[in-house]
Formats: structure tokens, sequence, C-alpha cells
């Protein structure tokens, strides 16, 4: 089976500048996904414009099927090196990541990156060699369900550099803070997101360089299918409850006709969750056997909203209602499969029923396209 990659990225700009100096591009082909990591020499536009340019043809050549020989030849003749300091224009840290779980792993002046297992961290076996002018750093090894790597540019290792640390934070204490990441529940970009907000803790809200994290989990790929509505034929009942009982991952069912549907297609029990109440959104259920079982239009509004808002894994795990909770599953699904019923909902008719709630096919699809924008596979199908 094939690993699923959870990459999360994060970046801090030097205080003062409008662009970041660092460039991350991650391309996806049929055999391997391509992670490139660029810093750009000094800082600000022209910085951001060397390293996109390193980053962009570094992963593009690679997904094209180029060696990394070809590759780096061919950066060095577009990216001189600075006379005055004796230093490339741009620097990189590339990971390439085959289905079967084949990695390789070249860094160009960049700082190690870090590798681990579980919440362990591990040392990687690396060969040096030099490709033309370049002496370059390379790593082959198994990438496997529960590894992870962190990619970063040095001004996560310059942190707090003349001031909380005097000489920065250092490959040391930063192996540490990712080691006691490495022991919590985290996603890929909350992983980053923590290393990111933890330099600027040390840079004192100012700082002093472009600061760039990438971090790749291996795993499975986790599915949610959600069936919401039942299918504009009744005869199709059956059919609809089939294909969700017969996935696998995560089952979700939407509005109260469908769960009262479920329940009697499967022959379960419907209950009402009190602790999930809430003044916007109504309370979720319990089907046996299904994971998540919520109102329809109004609780996939607000999820909706809560997706728009960019809010939080950690923020939506707090809270017990419908929306939040059906946020967070999709936020966690890799692969998400909608079945949408065009049964006409009754309440349609209600007055003071909220438009916005009425036009539950569209809020399904603005839905999908912000979780297809955020790497997911997302299909939808109708009945």
């Amino acid at each position: 089976m094939s690993l699923y990659l959870d990459i999360g990225i994060s970046q801090l700009n030097k205080k003062g500048e409008e662009l970041c100096g660092d460039s991350i591009e991650v391309l996806e082909s049929a055999d391997s996904s391509v992670i490139v990591l660029a810093d750009g020499l000094a800082s600000g536009v022209k910085a951001n414009i060397l390293s996109r340019i390193t980053a962009k043809t570094a992963a593009t050549m690679l997904k094209m099927g180029s060696h990394i020989d070809d590759v780096i030849e061919t950066m060095a003749d577009t990216l001189p090196v600075d006379k005055v300091r004796n230093l490339a224009y741009s620097t990189f840290s590339i990971l390439q990541v085959f289905k079967d779980g084949h990695s390789y792993l070249a860094e160009f002046d960049n700082p190690d990156s870090y590798f681990g297992c579980g919440d362990s961290l591990q040392s990687l076996c690396r060969s040096s060699r030099k490709i033309g002018e370049k002496r370059i750093n390379e790593a082959h090894f198994h990438l496997k369900e529960g590894d992870w790597l962190v990619m970063l540019s040095d001004g996560v290792l310059h942190a707090g550099i003349g001031g909380v640390w005097n000489l920065g934070w250092g490959e040391v204490q930063v192996g540490r803070f990712i080691k006691k990441l490495a022991a919590t529940d985290y996603e890929a970009a909350e992983w980053a997101g923590e290393i990111t907000a933890q330099c600027n803790l040390l840079y004192g809200g100012l700082p002093g360089d472009d600061v760039s994290i990438v971090v790749v989990k291996a795993r499975k790929a986790r599915k949610l299918t959600a069936l919401i509505g039942p299918p504009r034929e009744p005869a199709k009942d059956p059919v609809a409850v089939e294909k969700l009982a017969g996935t696998d991952g995560v089952k979700v069912v939407c509005g109260g006709s469908t769960s009262l549907m479920v329940g009697r297609i499967l022959n379960k029990e419907i209950a009402v969750e009190l602790d999930s109440e809430c003044d916007t959104v109504p309370p979720a259920g319990i089907i046996k056997g299904i994971d998540l079982v919520t109102e329809g239009a109004i609780t996939i509004y607000y999820t909706l909203q809560h997706l728009k808002e960019g809010r939080r894994l950690k923020d939506l795990d707090r809270a017990r209602d419908g929306a939040s909770r059906l946020a967070a599953a999709l936020l966690r699904a890799d692969e998400v499969h909608f079945i949408v019923g065009l049964a006409i909902n009754q309440a349609l008719h209600y007055p003071g029923f909220p438009v916005s709630c009425a036009l539950k096919n569209q809020t399904v699809r603005d839905i999908a396209e912000i979780l297809s924008s955020s790497g997911k596979k997302v299909t939808i199908e109708y009945l």
C-alpha cells in the first residue's frame, strides 16, 4: 500500500521584509513526491527570486525524471556564486519520496534535516560528494509508516542569537524541541507552526533572518465518507446506506431524515448527544457503527464557516458541537468522499429557514473546494 505524506509548511519573514527569502516547492508526479526548500542569499526581493528559481527548477526537473546531478549542474549554471562573500546565491534541501517508500535527500549548505520515527529522533546515514563545484550531502533511505522528516532553513538555528541564546537556538536545542513535538499527535502543519512560533518567540517577535520549516510525516491515508441527505428516489435509500457502510475509514451522516434512513436500514437505534448542544448548531446524534451523526443544513453551513476562517484543529477539538467536530474530521482526513442525496428538504418550506443553509449542494461544493486547495483528494457523488 502506498504511503501518504502529511506535509506541513510554515514560514516567517525577516523583520522589515515583505517577502520571505526562502522558497518551498511541493510537486507530485505519478511515481513520487518532490519537496524543495531553498534559501536565497541575504533577504528580501532578490533572495526571494533566487530561491524561487532554485526551488521551482529543482522540483520540476526531478518530477520530470532528471537525475540529481543534472539538477545541480543546471542550477550551478543558472545561479552564480557571490564573489564578495564566496557564497552560493541559494542553498537548498531536496526530498524525493517514491510511492514504494524509497527516499532520497540532498542538502547543499542548508542545515541538516531532522529524521525520526514515532517519538524518537534518529540519524540518517549521509555521504558527501562534489557535483561540479558544489559539495552535496546525500542520504538514501526507506520511509515507512510512522517516520517523519523536518527540513529547515538556517534562520531556525539562528533564532535567539545574541539574546535568549548567545549563539542561537542551535542544532541540539532544535532537535530537543522537535523530539517533544514528535511525542504529540499533532498534524504536520501544527508541527511546522509550533516550530516557527518558537523561533518568533526567541527572536523577540523581530526575526533576524527568514525562517522556513517543512515537516513530512509518513502514514496511512485517512479516509472519510459523508452521507448528506437521502437520495431523490426512495428506492435508492439502501444503495446510499450500503455505500456508506461498506467504506473504510471515518463514516459521517448529516441530516435528521438521513439519520432516520440509516437507522432504519441498518436496524440501529438513534440517540441524541446531550453534551453537544450549542446556541447555533443543533445537537449531534449517535448511531452505533457511525463515527459522527449531525443535523444537516445548519451544521454543514457552520462547518463551512469554520473552514473559511481557518480554525485550527486544537481549537475545533475543544468544542463539542456537530459543526466543529465535522470540520475537525474533514481536516484530519486525506481523502474525502461526499455522497449527496438530492431529495427535497422539507425544512426549506418552513418560514424563517435561513437561505444560506438551504443551498446544501453549493455548501458541499464550497467545502470540497477548500479541502482540495489544501491538498486533499475530494470526490462528490450525487444520488
